[in-house]
């Protein structure tokens, strides 16, 4: 006689259910934050790409001007305050009725009206930025000059970058500060936008090279939620920073140095020597 044999089946058990249920919803919380965390990377190598790009623009227009870096019209003393945003609507940055002196962006905005680059460039993706509505016409040349605006129509939305302030004081100048091809392979040229002091939860002269990673968000660029920022180095590379204490001597990229040990002295100022950047404008 054959003995047919059945082996018994049984179901999940309540808690194999659960751990399975459990197990499903913690991959579903975790999706988001996967997500988030590879656009902000996919953000990060485009906003360096993009300081690239101007890196290699004002590489072209220092060759096309005697190895100097993008500046429209300047004065000279021993107090020299950077300003921005202004003469937009004029047609030529460097009459008297265009942008006023020591304008750093309208130095920037140059780029645009003599090299071949496009206004979305100035824009992190990862910030609230929107592209330039600039438009221009000529050719640029001394029959043909470009004409168009001469500086960025809102510096608060068409621009995520802060440039080195090109306008030195008279002690500046004495101590042989230059903005040209022959900077030094580390100096800091350009960056994501200078936090300032008074954005939310910014303050970039509260922090030091001793502060915490928490309290140097503070520093950092608002662009990437003051996780750090790409900088912009003279010899056109473009490295992520987690903290502004970079650049020739490791102080402050956002700050002017006193030149004797990185003390972060003001904003608003012209650098201290060739070791010193100061990138603006500010977020404030």
């Amino acid at each position: 006689m054959t003995r047919l044999c059945s082996r018994s089946r049984r179901g999940f058990t309540l808690v194999e259910l659960l751990v399975v249920l459990f197990v499903c919803v913690f991959l579903l919380a975790m999706f988001p934050a996967c997500y988030t965390r590879q656009e902000r990377g996919s953000n990060r190598v485009k906003c360096a790409s993009n300081l690239r790009q101007i890196g290699q623009a004002i590489l072209l227009y220092s060759n096309d001007n005697a190895g100097a870096y993008p500046r429209t019209r300047a004065t000279a003393g021993r107090v020299v305050t950077p300003t921005w945003g202004t003469g937009a609507s004029a047609t030529n940055p460097f009459n008297a009725d265009g942008p006023e002196p020591n304008d750093v962006t309208a130095a920037l905005f140059l780029l645009l009206r003599t090299q071949d680059i496009t206004a979305e460039v100035f824009t992190c993706p990862s910030s609230n930025a929107e592209r330039d509505p600039a438009t221009f016409t000529g050719a640029g040349t001394t029959t043909q000059p470009t004409i168009g605006p001469s500086n960025f129509h809102d510096v608060k939305k068409n621009l995520s970058y802060s440039y080195q302030n090109p306008y030195p004081n008279d002690g500046a100048v004495e101590r042989k500060w230059h903005l040209d091809n022959a900077i030094p392979a580390e100096y800091a040229v350009a960056a994501d936008m200078n936090p300032g002091t008074t954005g939310d939860g910014h303050n970039v002269l509260a922090v030091t090279v001793k502060s915490s990673n928490q309290q140097m968000k503070q520093g950092n660029s608002a662009n990437h939620d003051g996780d750090g920022q790409n900088v912009l180095y003279g010899d056109g590379h473009v490295e992520w920073q987690m903290n502004p204490f970079v650049g020739v001597e490791r102080d402050n990229i956002y700050t002017v140095s006193d030149g004797k040990g990185g003390n972060a002295q003001a904003l608003l100022d012209s650098p201290y020597d060739l070791k010193d950047s100061i990138l603006l404008p500010t977020d404030d």
